[in-house]
């Protein structure tokens, strides 16, 4: 791999961190108030078992509408680990992953008395008085979360910017909620059922991404870092950062006009073609050259346009792969490339967190089944859902449980994938890696041969 150059000011964090403590009393109200809103749905469930029970026979499952609105009532917190959640194929089978998927921020924006107060302490009265004006004219935000809303807004200087602003106490709602979850991970992991199976890490790492979207100095960072590394990828648009209009819970980016989710009917098939290799060599530089990966590259956060343009927009979830990570999960895309399944399975065991009783030989039988199967495929008929979705399905029933530094770049790829297939399906996925690929290869190796001698 290519060494990123040094940036001392805009490294993507890696997936680490800890969240601060709060004392017992905030945690103890909380916890009665889960303890409520569970009993209330707990009520609805038995209301919607009994009448599932009278119209057919058999044990009735819980549908999927009363566990989206359960972790939709228990709050912020919970919904974005869910969301998380649903992205891991690897510890989840895949209609409970469709089912989670289901879940938006179903929150109201920030009206101009919460959104004032924040802006003012950041940006100073005169320009948050602006914002909060241009806000109301234009009937509120652009866009909005459970952590922040987006503003658009002209300065008087000229400048049109997307004013990010977090939402005034989220951060202790999220330390909270999380901190719970935390400690209760820990307790399942002593169950007898639960033995062996790392609990307390999964829900630790998911933890971790949650809270540290709430950095809005570290995504601020992230965009800057993003626009640096594909400053010379053609046809590819990260917003540029005003770094004089951001502070505390504020961040300022240029607004881009003109983007809009289009369907593949409204860009011709050259503009189709272009765009998607585009986010695609774009993705591919992060990933290969500077072990970087944005996690949440869905219709929201990547725009295809005419021109055949790809905009990226949103760094909050984006992590910096160690040199470890990145080498092993670059090593794995090649051996899966070449049809060498032995490789991948010893790739994946190096990376994975064993169950006490796995059998290694059999899982190692199952991979190499697997990359043979997919070896000599033509490159534009490659299913990487198809291959990803049985890769975690093995790994699950063998109760292995990979590291998140290795699984983030195969999600991120998923996401993208279903881009790429709606909108230029010829395009052969793994082909288009290959330069990538085997240039940052090529230039760790030098590297390396460099530091020995």
């Amino acid at each position: 791999m290519i060494e990123p150059k040094s940036r001392e000011s805009t490294t993507a964090p890696t997936i680490s961190g800890l969240i601060p403590s709060d004392g017992p009393w905030p945690v103890s109200r909380r916890l009665a108030g889960i303890g409520l809103i569970m009993a209330r749905r707990l009520v609805v469930l038995g209301g919607l078992t009994a009448r599932s029970a009278l119209r057919r026979h058999g044990r009735p499952r819980p549908p999927d509408t009363w566990l989206l609105d359960t972790i939709t009532a228990l709050g912020p917190a919970f919904v974005k680990v869910a969301q998380m959640l649903s992205t891991r194929a690897d510890l989840l089978p895949p209609e409970k992953c469709q089912a989670l998927a289901a879940l938006h921020d179903n929150v109201l924006p920030m009206p101009a008395r919460e959104l004032a107060p924040v802006l003012v302490r950041s940006l100073g009265a005169a320009t948050a008085r602006t914002i909060v004006e241009q806000a109301d004219q234009r009937g509120g935000p652009v866009a909005s979360g459970s952590i922040a809303c987006v503003y658009r807004a002209t300065l008087p200087d000229g400048r049109d910017v997307a004013v990010k602003v977090r939402r005034p106490g989220i951060g202790a709602t999220l330390r909270i909620d999380l901190t719970i979850m935390r400690r209760c991970g820990r307790l399942l992991s002593f169950l007898p059922g639960m033995r062996g199976v790392p609990v307390a890490e999964i829900i630790g790492q998911l933890s971790n991404a949650v809270y540290a979207q709430l950095d809005f100095d570290q995504e601020r960072r992230n965009l800057v870092l993003l626009r640096e590394i594909l400053d010379e990828q053609p046809g590819v648009h990260v917003p540029a950062v005003h770094e004089d209009l951001c502070g505390d819970g504020v961040l300022t980016m240029e607004f881009l006009s003109g983007l809009r989710r289009r369907t593949p009917d409204m860009l011709t098939a050259d503009e189709r073609t272009g765009a998607v290799l585009a986010a695609l060599h774009a993705v591919y530089q992060m990933l290969f050259h500077d072990g970087l990966v944005h996690c949440d590259l869905h219709p929201g956060n990547l725009y295809l346009g005419p021109g055949a343009e790809a905009t990226i927009v949103d760094a909050g979830f984006t992590v910096r792969l160690s040199q470890h990570a990145q080498d092993k999960f670059s090593s794995f895309f090649y051996y899966m490339s070449v049809g060498k399944g032995e490789k991948c399975a010893d790739v994946v065991l190096s990376t994975a967190t064993p169950y006490s009783r796995t059998d290694v030989a059999g899982f190692r039988a199952e991979i190499i089944a697997l990359i043979e199967s997919h070896t000599g495929v033509p490159a534009a008929e490659f299913d990487l859902i198809h291959f990803a979705t049985k890769l975690f399905d093995i790994q699950r029933r063998y109760h292995l449980y990979a590291d998140p530094q290795f699984v983030f770049p195969i999600l991120s790829l998923l996401v993208l994938e279903g881009t790429v297939r709606e909108f230029a399906p010829d395009i052969a996925f793994q082909d288009e890696a290959i330069p990538f690929l085997a240039g940052a290869m090529i230039s760790r190796t030098l590297q390396m041969a460099k530091q020995q001698t």
